[in-house]
């Protein structure tokens, strides 16, 4: 009975390494073309809502998308003074949508230019527009100028231009976008922003204020600049419209109808 016992158990052993060994041996229905670490890029032709992460450093505030591989992204340079929490209702949608949004945190992004700029050298597989409020849309055009072969567009929110840099010889894709009752801005500042840029530009003029393309516009702030005066809805629509217009060009320039 034992010698039966233990023939049997020899078979099963035998069986059950046989079928071990077939069944490493059987190909898997995945495809070597599709490994489990393999990148999924965000579709911009879409409308995305991603999660996304918020990280600081020294430099820059960041927002980066999660759970697919970013292609594009705004480099954004403040209006003076302001933080970069300012501009939280631009850049969280635009994480949305599979943005990567880097906030510079230079707060005099024109007078204290920085000839090197270290977004472009961390996310170098990142094709970039760069963005830029009042002065800080004087050094978005100092830096794409500067930039032309690498920036993929250029957003200018009631850009504040002072130096000799100009992009307006160039094919830029352009957006610029300005308020009505910019009280902070004159007409020869404005005009000669526009100078600046490419005639066959994308240009909106919002009902609003200054300060409106920023979330710092309380009546407080916008009194010393005699800039609006806006109501609250003013405001609230003004910002929403920003982010309307910045989502659609940039979708337009990636997507080639621009």
């Amino acid at each position: 009975m034992k010698k039966l016992f233990s023939i049997v158990l020899i078979v099963l052993i035998l069986c059950l390494t046989a079928f071990c060994m077939i069944a490493c041996n059987t190909p898997s229905n995945k495809s070597d073309s599709t490994p489990d670490n393999q990148e999924v890029f965000v579709d911009y032709s879409k409308d995305n809502s991603f999660e996304f992460e918020v990280t600081e450093d020294t430099d820059a505030v960041t927002y980066m998308p999660v759970g697919a591989t970013p292609k594009y992204g705004l480099l954004f340079y403040l209006g003076t003074m302001l933080p970069p929490a300012s501009y939280t209702y631009l850049a969280e949608p635009l994480a949305k949508q599979g943005y990567v949004v880097v906030i510079s945190k230079v707060l005099f992004a024109y007078i204290m230019y920085k000839e090197t700029e270290t977004t472009f050298e961390k996310y170098p597989d990142i094709e970039f527009f760069i963005g830029g409020h009042s002065q800080g849309g004087g050094a978005a055009v100092r830096r794409t100028q500067e930039n032309l072969n690498s920036v993929k567009g250029i957003i200018l929110y009631a850009p504040l231009c002072f130096a000799p840099y100009t992009i307006a010889d160039t094919s830029m894709p352009t957006l610029l976008l300005e308020a009505t009752k910019d009280g902070v801005l004159n007409y020869s500042q404005k005009a000669d922003a526009k100078s600046r840029l490419p005639e066959n530009r994308t240009e909106y003029m919002l009902n609003g204020c200054h300060m409106s393309f920023s979330s710092l516009d309380d009546d407080d702030m916008l009194a010393p600049f005699n800039d609006g005066p806006a109501t609250a809805e003013e405001k609230a629509a003004q910002k929403e419209m920003t982010c309307t217009y910045t989502l659609a060009f940039m979708k337009s320039v990636i997507l080639g109808t621009k």
